[in-house]
């Protein structure tokens, strides 16, 4: 019994887990590539409230009880446990805020990260106010995690001595890394179609459909290459970047694939983690990217 519990207590964190280690990936990445010395504090800090920020989803998700039940009831069953994420969330900031290292980002991030997840943002409907998440905003959600995913590890390290890099290679590797976010994000929501409809969310993917989803994908993917190429062709765009951009793309492609393609058929066990691969990847390969500029 107490082997099982452990089990499906490391099932349901595991992805948690996985997330928040990309977060501090990427966060050393960008350390290195503006060649700031690491700061140890605001790199543990961020990867514990990217943690907290996913489990206190995990709480507040509504529509788990249709595309995840198993996880719903698992943590409807330790509500108790909510308290694990808030406690996180405030001894990180007091640990920045007593070492002087609490940033305006800081507070971007958790703001968003409140009222992402809880019922916060109030809408008038008829004549009555409801209040809903960002997440509930069809297509709020995909663009404030394809920012965030995007802008908070090169944040943090601007915010400390920087040696920024040529601007068209800055351009090019945020371009990657909200594109993969983006691609992430949306590909996401295709997997969780049927139980968002359900639960009466609405997403961009069960607004327009999974083939409308693929081709926007598709269009902004192919509009933001044909600009590397333009910019590396005219000899502006360093070839670490390019090869960045063009490795991150491919492989977010294909850890979305298993989403898109019947005949693979994986549980979301397997192709949750693996389509999350790509926040994990974005890091490593940017600490290589770093390490050779």
């Amino acid at each position: 019994m107490v082997k099982e519990k452990a089990k499906t207590g490391f099932i349901m964190i595991a992805p948690i887990a996985w997330i928040a280690f990309a977060a501090g990936l990427q966060m050393v990445g960008a350390f290195l590539y503006f060649k700031t010395p690491i700061d140890i504090i605001i790199i543990s800090t961020g990867t514990l409230l990217t943690f907290s920020v996913y489990l206190l989803n995990r709480f507040t998700d509504k529509e788990d009880s249709y595309n995840c039940p198993e996880q719903k009831m698992f943590f409807q069953r330790k509500s108790s446990l909510i308290a694990i994420p808030i406690s996180i969330l405030a001894i990180s900031y007091v640990i920045l805020a007593i070492s002087g290292r609490l940033l305006a980002w800081h507070i971007v991030l958790l703001i968003s990260g409140i009222f992402y997840s809880i019922n916060f943002v109030p809408v008038i409907k008829g004549k009555t106010v409801h209040f809903i998440r960002l997440k509930d905003i069809v297509f709020l959600k995909n663009i404030l995690v394809s920012f965030l995913w995007g802008i908070s590890p090169f944040a943090f390290a601007i915010s400390l001595n920087h040696i920024l890099p040529p601007k068209n290679d800055l351009i090019v590797v945020l371009m990657a890394f909200c594109l993969t976010a983006l691609i992430n994000s949306a590909s996401t929501d295709v997997r969780d179609m049927i139980g968002d409809k359900m639960a009466r969310i609405v997403t961009f993917a069960n607004f327009f459909g999974k083939k409308i989803t693929v081709l926007t994908l598709f269009f902004l993917t192919a509009i933001c290459s044909i600009y590397v190429v333009i910019v590396y062709s005219s000899g502006q765009l360093g070839k670490p970047a390019i090869i960045f951009f063009i490795s991150s793309v491919v492989w977010s492609i294909i850890a979305m694939m298993p989403i898109y393609i019947r005949k693979l058929n994986l549980p979301k066990i397997i192709s949750e983690p693996i389509n999350d691969s790509q926040v994990v990847f974005n890091g490593l390969f940017l600490i290589i990217l770093a390490l050779n500029v």
